[in-house]
């Protein structure tokens, strides 16, 4: 058999802290980068990559549909996948990351704003120039100020628009697509970045870079567990979202795995503004929580900041978890554990994806799915027992 690996990284050098596909997705795009794999070069069969990495023929096929979705394989029926370069563009691509939800770029979450100075480095190393549009200063409601940013970029003639929805009540859903509608009638190629725009478990038909959330909740309700805690509370938010729905599905996945059920008073809906003192006791004394998740970090901040006011003493009389690993996180009086999402890593598969689609209109869509990282502070490992 002829040997088509060059440098092929065998199993056992491989971490087990992230899944096996993505193991493999990230072990050859590394070879690919690097001139390893050179463009036109035939890969490893399936038959020797399950082999060289001790996998079923599932994950290796998962590993290789998400490399052609970026653009960097191509496979040809009877006869192999092979490394691909994308067209030339013919120039510079205008590209803009919309946000429709907040005003100016100074509004912007840390996570959204990590992956906006990332994208904007890649494209300014790279043949794009990358514009932020926001909602812009101005009185009108959401959605019209939606439509109008998004009409701003179809005057702009954008090439491609890295889009991330709004977390939206589900009536008011729709929204989002529309702007993307828009989008696409103007010629414009669209990429969804970390939400969808339709309700979980839909899922629409664009490209969309997303993170594994539902294995992030699963990993920190998993440790909860391991630790001793029994009433793990899940703080979410009442709008529709892609994110906070798999970060719960990850949650109650753990619970199942334990042969555990959850209690319906443990998760519970709620904007930042709800999370008041009296919000977290009645967490702590009707609930009986003995863990809690927030959404995000700063929602766990937000408990956290409350729980010691009451006199509570985070990780030993209560649990505390986030997910974003936010600055905040490291920042607070008791250290919190949280999901940590690569940015950079997500940046670059957005990027190389909106690429994709302006040079291959035509080429298939799906998700592609970055892992996450779960770090433990002093929030969660201050004793061995909740």
């Amino acid at each position: 058999m002829a040997d088509h690996s060059p440098g092929v990284t065998d199993s056992r050098a491989v971490s087990l802290d992230k899944p096996r596909y993505r193991q493999i997705f990230d072990t050859l795009r590394s070879q690919i980068n690097s001139g390893e794999y050179a463009p036109g070069q035939k890969l490893p069969t399936e038959a020797e990559l399950m082999r060289l990495f001790k996998v079923s023929r599932t994950t290796v096929s998962r590993a290789m549909r998400d490399m052609e979705l970026l653009g960097l394989i191509r496979r040809r029926r009877g006869s192999g996948t092979y490394v691909y370069q994308q067209k030339e563009m013919g120039g510079r691509v205008d590209l803009a990351f919309l946000v429709p939800w907040v005003e100016s770029g100074s509004g912007l979450p840390y996570v959204e704003g990590l992956i906006h100075q990332h994208l904007a480095d890649i494209a300014g190393n790279g043949q794009a120039k990358l514009l932020l549009q926001c909602l812009g200063p101005g009185s009108d409601a959401l959605e019209v100020r939606m439509l109008k940013a998004t009409a701003a970029l179809i005057e702009s003639k954008m090439d491609g628009v890295l889009y991330y929805p709004a977390e939206l009540p589900e009536a008011s859903m729709q929204q989002n697509r529309k702007a993307v509608d828009m989008l696409v009638a103007a010629g414009i190629q669209v990429v969804l970045i970390d939400r969808d725009i339709v309700s979980y478990p839909e899922r629409s038909e664009f490209t969309r870079i997303g993170y594994d959330n539902r294995r992030g909740g699963m990993l920190l309700t998993d440790h909860l567990i391991r630790i001793g805690c029994k009433r793990i509370a899940f703080i979410g938010i009442p709008e529709v979202s892609t994110v906070v729905a798999n970060r719960l599905s990850g949650f109650h996945e753990a619970h199942r795995a334990h042969n555990r059920t959850v209690d319906p008073c443990l998760v519970q809906v709620a904007d930042e503004a709800d999370l008041t003192e009296s919000f977290c006791r009645n967490l702590v004394e009707r609930c009986n929580a003995d863990a809690i998740i927030g959404k995000m970090d700063r929602y766990a901040a937000i408990i956290g900041r409350h729980l010691i006011a009451m006199g509570v003493e985070i990780g030993r009389d209560i649990k505390l978890a986030g997910f974003d690993d936010d600055p905040i996180a490291e920042l607070l009086p008791v250290p919190l554990t949280t999901i940590r999402l690569p940015v950079k890593t997500f940046a670059q598969t957005a990027y190389e994806a909106i690429l994709r689609r302006i040079a291959e209109p035509e080429t298939g869509k799906g998700q592609i799915i970055i892992d996450t990282e779960l770090v433990i502070r002093e929030s969660t490992a201050g004793f061995s027992q909740c």
